[in-house]
């Protein structure tokens, strides 16, 4: 069953954090560092690979996966890995709605602020779609 539409905010995709971005990332995030998410992702994964789909779904073969919509702050160290997340979805021909606004942060969507309230619209949109 494909669902209908899927919406993720911040989301971890790989707790090797392999990707090399996430590195000047981190120099911009003022509230998550990598050895705090590698705690996080050693007690998440429990006996798992780090590279096992279960909980690094950017390891999975993603063709046939619904539509998404996407939303990541730039100065969120999970960034890089949702950027690779654009790339592989598309590339699989999912459709996906990416949302990544200038200077925000990690769920950026749930703050007080103006961006979040405009993300909060296009989630109620989106689901109330389908």
């Amino acid at each position: 069953m494909v669902l209908p539409r899927t919406v993720l905010i911040s989301l971890a995709l790989d707790v090797s954090l392999s990707n090399p971005m996430i590195n000047s990332v981190e120099l911009t995030d003022p509230w998550l560092a990598r050895e705090a998410l590698s705690v996080f992702g050693e007690c998440w994964r429990g006996d798992l690979i780090p590279e096992d789909p279960r909980v690094s779904p950017l390891a999975a073969d993603l063709t046939g996966l619904g539509p998404l919509t996407v939303f990541s702050g730039p100065r969120d160290i999970l960034n890089p890995d949702a950027r690779s997340l654009v790339e592989k979805t598309s590339a699989a021909g999912v459709d996906i709605d990416y949302h990544e606004r200038f200077g925000l942060l990690h769920v950026y969507p749930l703050m007080p602020i103006p961006e979040a309230r405009a993300a909060r619209a296009v989630i109620v949109e989106r689901l109330r779609a389908h």
